[in-house]
């Protein structure tokens, strides 16, 4: 009984490990977004099937890459820090714009640091309201994520009005896409 246990614990972990990131599912160049400070910053860095970003069971994990800033990670579990510094994204359900899911929590980067997704972790919603939402239906994302070092992160070229001179963005594949169960967090990597 226990080594079908420990077998299947095995599977679950390498298909984890190994997850191909699945952005921009229609091959549109949807994987991208901008910063002032940092560039373009790509979630499919290695190209399709790459370590870029995977969501699954409303987590967020992999890694962004920009040419200034070098590589984001999405995910403790990317660096195997979740002991020392637990951090990472997910989805929740949005309470301000229902229909919406809201991309919360925080990625790292050694040569920008953190990076946040929403105001609220930074209590900082009245003087500046940010952050990510996601359409579930077409899987876009849209808003800015802040940097202390690199500024806001726009993740659609229409919160910048240059679609007609230059259309970036980035979308999950909405087969993808469900808000987190809040017992995945329980273990303490909630933001």
């Amino acid at each position: 009984m226990w080594l079908k246990a420990a077998l299947a614990l095995l599977v679950a972990l390498a298909a984890t490990s190994t997850s191909a990131e699945n952005v921009d599912p229609g091959a549109l160049g949807l994987h991208r977004s901008w910063s002032e400070n940092a560039g373009w910053v790509d979630a499919q860095p290695n190209g399709p099937g790459g370590n870029g970003l995977h969501v699954a069971d409303g987590q967020v994990s992999g890694w962004l890459w920009s040419e200034n800033v070098g590589w984001i990670s999405a995910s403790c579990a990317n660096t195997g820090s979740c002991g020392d510094v637990a951090y990472g994204l997910h989805l929740e359900d949005d309470p301000d714009v229902p229909g919406l899911l809201r991309l919360t929590g925080n990625a790292w980067s050694e040569n920008a640091g953190w990076i946040t997704t929403h105001c609220a972790q930074t209590n900082s919603c009245e003087k500046s309201d940010y952050g990510l939402r996601v359409d579930p239906e077409s899987g876009l994302l849209d808003g800015y994520a802040w940097s202390e070092n690199l500024g806001w992160i726009s993740f659609s070229c229409a919160n910048t009005s240059s679609c007609d001179k230059v259309d970036f963005g980035l979308q999950f594949d909405p087969a993808a896409l469900a808000p987190a169960d809040p017992m995945i967090f329980a273990d303490g990597l909630e933001d």
